[in-house]
């Protein structure tokens, strides 16, 4: 069964990470081939520096299109929330008859069972401008019947680079300062428990950092990191654990990946998924991803 896994940068490295851990300690019957799709067009240039929704949408069109045609998945998981969102758009109805699931759908459900916990917590996402300004936990939140009042969106331009360039935390220290107390003032009461999504594959990287600097501020602080529970959605789509089928996993990437996001990624899986850091280490460069 071929897997893929995509992500606009190697945030979604986590997920992949994470699969790869379940189907170590919970294989299952079929041999797996595992793709992470690197969904960036370059290093320096990603959905996030597009002008336009529609070079976002007429981008990822193609990038799905060679996908299918080069790699033939049976199942895609788009890890990233940037593309998850923007494949909710009609543009893409000619790919529904396949079966890809994305990691809005994985978060909304994580953060209703936070809010479910709570009835007093208020909720902030943390994402990039995309998603932000798609507003799509923000809707799905209020249709599910959570007041607006309790959700607040914050936009993070930046923090991505900073956290995949820097795994001791520094560059993502000095945006999270302005970043959360600047989402903090957009409640109307200042609240006393928060739960704070983090709405981009790079954030769970640096985690108790969002911890750390909310604690500061607000008194309950909990964090809700979706990428674990996109691996569990994946391996249960594979199908069941019994058996002692082989893993395998490959990086694509349309650039070459430059060193420091390497030592990074390196640095922050460590031992946990040492086939997915050797796939990142010795990652196929495809400019195909991206042929017209």
């Amino acid at each position: 069964m071929r897997v893929g896994i995509t992500d606009s940068g190697v945030g979604g490295l986590s997920v992949c990470a994470e699969l790869e851990t379940l189907l170590r300690h919970s294989p299952v019957a079929q041999d797996i081939e595992i793709f992470y799709l690197n969904a960036a067009l370059r290093d320096d240039y990603s959905y996030n520096s597009m002008s336009s929704r529609g070079q976002k949408l007429e981008a990822f069109g193609s990038f799905l299109r060679n996908v299918t045609d080069l790699y033939h998945p049976d199942l895609l998981y788009i890890a990233c929330n940037t593309l998850s969102v923007l494949f909710q758009d009609s543009h893409f109805d000619h790919y529904r008859h396949i079966p890809i699931t994305g990691i809005v759908e994985t978060g909304t459900v994580e953060i209703l069972r936070a809010l479910q916990r709570g009835n007093d917590t208020s909720i902030i996402v943390f994402a990039t401008p995309t998603t932000i300004a798609e507003a799509a936990y923000q809707r799905r939140l209020v249709q599910a019947g959570i007041p607006a009042e309790r959700i607040v969106q914050q936009a993070c331009p930046g923090l991505p680079d900073a956290i995949s360039n820097d795994f001791t935390g520094g560059q993502a220290t000095t945006l999270l300062k302005t970043f959360i107390p600047t989402a903090l003032t957009r409640f109307n009461v200042p609240p006393s428990r928060v739960a704070a999504f983090l709405g981009c594959t790079h954030y769970g990287y640096q985690a108790g950092l969002f911890k750390t600097i909310l604690r500061e501020r607000v008194t309950d602080v909990e964090i809700l990191n979706p990428n674990p529970a996109a691996s569990a959605s994946i391996h249960a789509e594979i199908g069941s654990p019994s058996g002692s089928g082989a893993v395998e996993i490959r990086f694509i990437s349309a650039y070459a990946v430059p060193e420091k996001p390497l030592a990074s990624l390196a640095h922050y899986l460590g031992e946990k998924a040492p086939a997915t850091v050797a796939a990142l280490q010795g990652f196929i460069h495809d400019p195909d991803l991206y042929r017209v």
